[in-house]
């Protein structure tokens, strides 16, 4: 007790009349508040000091996950390029690009076609993944009349009534997306329909400019999506301005299940073969007619390209390292024999 408290006690004739044990039991009262106060505080600084040490490690995991994520798309990017003008070099050294039908797995000099075979490159000392397909692949929905390039792929619900109905509505709206007038189909919708969802100034009214603007379309999500690569692969892509048009039909190595399907009407079980012997070419070079009945060959190469467009789209994956963030780079382009013939480009897009 200091003598300020004793000089209290003394001067206050109440105070002064308490015996010692009561005067003891209020100040270790005040003893037991202070306390309180002074862990009250420590868990403060204790909450304050974590909270600075996790932004700390928050701030040094984002600058390395920024750091390996910029470092994997130049590595990405520099690949693509790369890959071109080894796609350019294959073609003139190989006139011959059908596809799927020889092993060229043991040659001395590694091949690059338009096949979906998996390349391991390594690009100044980064390992990296590549996959080239053919851009002549999906849907056509570039001309006036994309609703009917759908008319075959509505077969595959002919046992599904509701699921059928569902896509005829879906093709009266894109059929009303791209007319010129303000009519609108027994199913479809036009510029009123789209306010009330909120989309103003649709529909187009006009062709398509790009292959993703059919995502717009009411009904779209209920029977497409996009692939592993974020792309709208069911559809072909739709040329810039200027730019030729691929006339092929689709190829076969970068034809989807449900294109396969459509095509041939197989069967899920009959696709399922045939996607499995497609891998086994991939990932094994064994030829499809190894794999499949002649009878399904024949139906695949009645419906399919087996040769290759000269439109190509690659893809590459790569990472700053083993464990590290990880970037996916697509390009597609078309790509012919001559470096003064040039490369003209359709797409890029990083993921």
């Amino acid at each position: 007790m200091n003598s300020r408290n004793i000089m209290k006690f003394k001067a206050d004739p109440v105070i002064g009349k308490l015996n010692p044990a009561k005067i003891k039991h209020v100040l270790q009262g005040e003893d037991g508040v202070a306390l309180i106060a002074v862990l009250g505080m420590l868990v403060i600084i204790s909450i304050l000091t974590m909270s600075a040490v996790t932004v700390s490690q928050i701030c040094r995991y984002s600058a390395v996950t920024f750091n390996d994520r910029s470092r994997a798309a130049y590595v990405a990017e520099g690949a693509a390029s790369r890959v071109q003008w080894l796609v350019m070099s294959d073609r003139r050294r190989f006139t011959n690009r059908v596809l799927g039908e020889a092993d060229y797995t043991d040659e001395t000099q590694e091949r690059f076609m338009a096949d979906g075979i998996l390349h391991k490159m390594d690009y100044y000392g980064v390992e990296t993944d590549v996959m080239i397909f053919d851009m002549a692949s999906g849907f056509d929905i570039s001309d006036d009349t994309p609703a009917r390039q759908l008319d075959t792929y509505r077969t595959m619900f002919s046992d599904d009534e509701e699921r059928r109905n569902a896509f005829v509505e879906f093709q009266d709206c894109l059929a009303d997306y791209v007319d010129a007038n303000d009519f609108a189909g027994i199913k479809g919708k036009e510029k009123a329909d789209y306010q009330k969802l909120g989309l103003d100034p649709l529909p187009r009214n006009g062709r398509f400019q790009y292959r993703e603007e059919i995502m717009l379309v009411p009904g779209f999500e209920q029977f497409f999506s996009v692939d592993s690569y974020g792309r709208l692969s069911s559809f072909r892509i739709i040329p810039p301005l200027n730019m030729p048009r691929i006339r092929q039909n689709n190829s076969f190595f970068s034809a989807s299940r449900e294109i396969i399907m459509n095509k041939c009407s197989f069967s899920s079980g009959q696709v399922d073969k045939v996607i499995e012997a497609r891998d086994k070419w991939i990932n094994k070079g064994i030829p499809l007619n190894e794999n499949l009945d002649p009878g399904i060959v024949s139906s695949l190469k009645n419906s399919f390209s087996f040769s290759e467009s000269g439109f190509y789209t690659i893809i590459v994956e790569a990472s700053a390292g083993p464990g590290r963030s990880k970037r996916a780079f697509a390009t597609s382009v078309q790509i012919q024999d001559r470096i003064n013939q040039g490369i003209r480009y359709y797409e890029q897009i990083l993921y």
